[in-house]
């Protein structure tokens, strides 16, 4: 029941500010922080048996790890 409701918060509050920090362009950041909501992502859809989700989760994750490669290294040069 607890790691239920950690999940919950876990998802509405790294999700959000993910989403929020894409939106104001902070590409690295907000990368990061989908990658750090996934596991609770993962988590919910898979003991929740919402296979359909859940294969939209692990292409999120890809996305976000592909996200952060490309955007990281544009950062880095950048300084």
């Amino acid at each position: 029941m607890i790691m239920e409701h950690v999940s919950q918060i876990g998802i509405a509050v790294l999700t959000v500010w993910s989403l929020f920090s894409l939106a104001h362009k902070q590409y690295r950041m907000g990368f990061i922080l989908g990658l750090l909501s996934e596991p609770f992502w993962l988590y919910s859809t898979y003991t929740g048996a919402l296979w359909g989700m859940f294969i939209v989760v692990v292409c999120t994750t890809g996305s976000n790890v592909y996200g952060l490669l490309n955007h990281g290294k544009k950062n880095i040069i950048k300084g």
